[in-house]
């Protein structure tokens, strides 16, 4: 394909988006609003796609009136990141046949669904922005644009995503970058399933499991602890929100392995045989007692800045983690995490869980809601913030059409 204008490139975003990610339909309904203000790309969950006119759609028209010209690395750069926009926002409107974007939206306000569709979409977009540019045929346009390097969003996101899909590609004899793709043609509302799926289907506990066990409620109350626990840093520079993306992937193994470990040695211990009969020592054959010594776990020695209990200090308190014998009875909701003086994970037990705090506008929302924007500047809030992706409230903005006689999507203009 080969787009010779603007219109046609916007006009066949949507559905090479679509084939390139291999998804069964998008929720695109072929509108766009430029817009102004603090957002650079929104996916509008009823099909409306939001693009910063400045930032975005300029850019594109700019590279359409110089067709074939070598530009600057810089200007290349600008060119690459309105496409990568264009394509992270095309791809949270896939998902598969039959999906509706009213079951994505509920989904999307439960703890950890942001998250994770958002470094979901943020991942494949980087992934495949390449394959993006050349199915469109931009890389005819501007020479060059496929060799330079463009920044990504959602640092607080990203990592700790890549870091627990390819532990799950691994643990299930998947290739390289499949469970993303698989991931990116779901909505909010298939993501979490089909995670919790992965997660499980890589132990033997569907083999030794009854049918209606518990542990995959525990699971998904693990991951979404987790990745609920990522947002905290989202505000954050990225070289720091990256470093804590990681370390937070990294805790989250150790719960989800603890847990597996905890359900599989239920059904695999073996009890002393009866026949036989336990000898006691006496008095007199007693060894003399080596001195107790309490040695920290894998799990307590992975936690920064915890160190092993002296014989004299009190033990710590143990890592919290869901009951098994209790989960049946808790709430199944899962509890948001919060950080200790370590900036560890606490998953408290399902009957000392809290409700989730309530979900605020996020700066994309308040952008298009009427609500005041950051206080941070046009240049802070893009570096610090990821200005592109799912408004969590419904914006109602107030636009007028725009170039009604043009070819390609409708593009109107927000005010």
């Amino acid at each position: 394909m080969s787009c010779s204008s603007v219109d046609e490139l916007l006009a066949a975003s949507g559905e090479t988006a679509r084939f390139l990610a291999g998804a069964e339909q998008s929720a695109w309904n072929g509108r766009i609003v430029e817009s102004s203000g603090a957002i650079l790309g929104l996916a509008h969950w009823d099909g409306t796609l939001y693009l910063d006119g400045e930032t975005i759609l300029e850019p594109l028209r700019e590279l359409y009136q110089h067709v074939g010209e070598r530009q600057p690395t810089a200007t290349l750069v600008r060119y690459r990141e309105s496409l990568a926009t264009l394509l992270h926002e095309h791809a949270h409107f896939l998902g598969p046949s039959g999906s509706t974007q009213d079951a994505a939206r509920e989904a999307f306000t439960k703890p950890g669904s942001r998250e994770l569709e958002e470094g979901v979409t943020e991942a494949w977009a980087q992934d495949h922005l390449n394959d993006y540019i050349n199915r469109l045929g931009v890389d005819k346009v501007a020479p060059g644009i496929e060799s330079v390097q463009s920044g990504g969003y959602y640092a607080a996101f990203v990592p700790a995503v890549r870091k627990l899909t390819t532990d799950l590609e691994s643990r299930n004899d998947l290739s390289r970058g499949e469970v993303i793709n698989l991931l990116n043609r779901q909505t909010a509302a298939g993501q979490f399933p089909l995670l919790v799926t992965l997660a499980y289907n890589s132990t033997r506990l569907p083999d030794l499991e009854p049918a209606g066990a518990g542990t995959r409620s525990r699971l998904e109350s693990i991951l979404r602890a987790g990745l609920d626990h990522l947002d905290a840093y989202e505000l954050t520079a990225p070289g720091f929100a990256a470093a804590k993306s990681i370390s937070t992937a990294d805790q989250l193994l150790d719960y989800l392995d603890k847990e597996v470990r905890s359900a599989e040695s239920a059904y695999t211990f073996s009890p002393l045989p009866t026949h036989r009969t336990a000898t006691h020592p006496t008095a007199c054959n007693l060894p003399t007692p080596a001195p107790s010594r309490q040695t920290p776990s894998p799990h307590n020695t992975a936690l920064p800045r915890l160190t092993a209990p002296s014989l004299q200090d009190p033990p710590p308190p143990a890592l919290a983690l869901p009951s098994r014998q209790d989960a049946a009875l808790a709430d199944p909701t899962p509890a948001p995490l919060h950080d200790s003086a370590a900036s560890c994970l606490a998953l408290p037990p399902p009957h000392e869980a809290t409700p989730p705090a309530p979900m605020h506008p996020s700066p994309h929302a308040a952008a298009l809601s009427g609500l005041a924007p950051p206080s941070a500047t046009r240049g802070q809030s893009a570096r610090l913030h990821p200005a592109r992706g799912r408004p969590v409230s419904a914006p109602t903005p107030h636009f007028h059409q725009r170039r009604p006689d043009a070819t390609g999507p409708e593009v109107s203009r927000s005010s």
